[in-house]
């Protein structure tokens, strides 16, 4: 609607002067703003606008480790700063013979992260309990009827549904192994398990300090 321009008034009432507005109205004017209005047609546009962004993926692993459980005479006071340390005993009676009780476990674990497809790895440095003088290449003659070494499991999984490497033997020196997981994880816990084999065929143990190290890898996929 088209309005004519507001003329003012004053009246006086009681000595109070009064502003008044009054609007006029025009049939004329009504009339032109109607008409160019019934002509007017609505139209209307859009266009797109794509916002992109990029989240990088990644995993982590703890940089310590918490004692959560173990087998056959381990206990939690064996592990302390990353290091599992075992006593003679469980090796070895006093007489060298090798203890014979498979299975001489402990679990460690902490949280760990992966947003996206990963590789879980464990590389095992020198191929399970090896004695320190038997670590060198070549390493020197065996004693006859002794062993150097003792076998061991090693398990590095996500906790909630166990996806990963379940009791892997190395073999020698720098072995690894990989387990492929496809879904994310998300924010976990992640688990490792070390287990000395205690088997007989495995004879009594050369005396020394007996050490393996192993390395544990999340690397992102794809």
């Amino acid at each position: 609607m088209t309005r004519s321009p507001h003329h003012r008034f004053i009246e006086t009432h009681g000595g109070l002067s009064v502003m008044k507005s009054i609007l006029f109205l025009s049939g004329a004017a009504l009339a032109m703003w109607a008409m160019p209005a019934m002509a007017q047609t609505q139209t209307s546009d859009s266009a797109d606008v794509d916002i992109t962004g990029n989240a990088e993926p990644a995993c982590s692993l703890p940089t310590s480790w918490n004692f959560v459980s173990a087998a056959n005479g381990a206990n939690g006071g064996q592990f302390a700063n990353n290091i599992w340390t075992i006593p003679p005993t469980a090796l070895a009676d006093a007489s060298g013979t090798a203890v014979v009780s498979p299975g001489y476990a402990i679990r460690i674990r902490g949280a760990a992260m992966c947003n996206t497809s990963h590789e879980i790895r464990i590389t095992s440095q020198y191929g399970g309990l090896v004695n320190a003088t038997y670590r060198q290449s070549p390493p020197p003659a065996l004693p006859q009827g002794f062993t150097f070494k003792r076998d061991m499991l090693y398990s590095a999984h996500w906790k909630d549904n166990n996806e990963g490497i379940i009791n892997w033997r190395p073999q020698s020196a720098g072995d690894s192994t990989t387990h492929d997981y496809i879904v994310p994880p998300g924010n976990s816990d992640f688990d490792i398990k070390m287990s000395v084999q205690r088997d007989a065929a495995s004879g009594p143990l050369l005396a020394g300090t007996y050490q393996d190290i192993i390395i544990v890898t999340l690397e992102v996929q794809g």
